[in-house]
């Protein structure tokens, strides 16, 4: 049994494992927004991990077997963006505004907050990186000077709870249209939230995965420079 945790396919395989078992969770739950298959497959992961005492880099051997597979997946979240692109063409300077000022709104906030009631830099530049996908974090987090080992686990709370809350607060706010959620979703939740947006519709998806690369390029381009100036 202990020649087998050392395995990298072992932990490949109880990645997708407990992915697996995360998307039946989602299932029997109804689609509840509150179990999304990542969190469940998170704490299923973690507790494996736990209770047999495998270490961080002995997983990620595992782990990087699968890492190198999110490439494509993302490269195919431009079948649903080629299908609205000629509707976002003709709003596109509506669209970069929205991208822009949704981005600038979460860092602002985010960071504003933790300095305030927590007054740590590290910590501080760390959560600006929190609204973008987790390799682009964790390399943004580690260029301004903050805390790469927690820039995934702000990047998985964030996109959580924005594929948790934003849908049902742009329904109670009369701003539910199609092309508003998507966009909401993958500013504020990035992945996480564009996965949300799969679910809502092909609309949704699109604007969520346009969102979602324009704000991670944003946000890798912008914080390196501004954010050591800032705080």
């Amino acid at each position: 049994m202990t020649e087998l945790l050392q395995l990298p396919l072992f932990w490949a395989s109880m990645t997708i494992a407990a992915f697996v078992g995360g998307q039946q969770i989602y299932r029997l739950s109804g689609n509840s927004p509150w179990l999304p298959p990542i969190l469940s497959s998170v704490t299923l992961l973690v507790g494996v991990l736990l209770i047999t005492g495998t270490p961080y880099s002995t997983y990620m051997q595992g782990g990087s077997l699968l890492h190198v597979m999110l490439g494509p997946v993302i490269v195919m979240l431009a079948v649903p963006l080629y299908q609205y692109l000629h509707t976002m063409r003709r709003h596109w300077r509506r669209i970069a505004l929205a991208i822009a000022c949704g981005s600038a709104t979460t860092i602002a906030v985010a960071v504003a907050l933790t300095y305030w009631w927590i007054g740590d830099i590290p910590l501080s530049r760390t959560i600006a990186t929190k609204t973008i996908t987790t390799p682009v974090a964790v390399a943004v987090s580690e260029q301004v000077g903050g805390l790469a080992a927690m820039a995934s686990a702000f990047v998985i709370v964030t996109g959580i709870l924005g594929g948790l809350m934003a849908p049902p607060l742009l329904k109670l706010a009369r701003r539910d249209q199609p092309h508003t959620v998507g966009l909401t979703l993958g500013i504020c939740a990035h992945a996480i939230g564009t996965s949300r947006a799969l679910e809502l519709g092909q609309q949704q998806a699109a604007y969520a995965a346009l969102a979602m690369t324009l704000t991670a390029t944003l946000h890798a381009l912008l914080l390196p420079s501004l954010l050591p100036w800032l705080i």
